[in-house]
């Protein structure tokens, strides 16, 4: 399951991560953290549990149940996530593209087309937006790919 290196204590993990012992240990109890056990029965953990530990927290705080971090942890894996994730990308590139040529169009336009171009936009973005919180699946892989995701900043 794991090579022998870049393994870790429960004590390292809790102190690399700025969680408690217990809590780690209840994630373990769960199954949402692998492990290895080592030949005096201690529980050794990958370099990767803190990324988990990362991805945890952040469907924690979507209110997420154990049952339901633990399937989006299990799935999230998928070769289909993957394909999902580039083609959100591209579409992103897409519509930053879009956004990038109306925003040449409207240098020259009144303030008052502006201002109202831009309040729609912020509304169907606000609503984008809204759709990706309200979907854990979307939102994580929002979260655990935000830097491959070009987000334009200056609507």
């Amino acid at each position: 399951m794991f090579i022998g290196k870049g393994l870790m204590k429960i004590g390292e993990v809790a102190r690399l991560s700025g969680l408690s012992t217990r809590t780690i240990d209840y994630y373990t109890n769960c199954g949402l953290l692998a492990f290895k056990r080592s030949e005096v029965n201690y529980r050794l953990y990958p370099g990767t549990v803190l990324q988990t530990l990362d991805r945890i927290q952040v469907l924690k705080n979507q209110r997420m149940t154990i049952p339901e971090i633990h399937r989006t942890l299990n799935t999230a894996s998928l070769p289909e996530t993957t394909e999902l994730i580039e083609d959100v990308i591209d579409e992103f590139n897409c519509l930053q593209t879009k956004i990038i040529r109306l925003e040449e169009q409207l240098k020259d336009a009144p303030v008052h087309v502006k201002v109202q171009s831009s309040k729609i936009l912020e509304s169907k973005m606000v609503d984008l937006g809204t759709c990706v919180s309200n979907n854990s699946n979307y939102s994580l892989l929002f979260t655990s790919h935000a830097g491959k995701v070009p987000i334009y900043q200056d609507i």
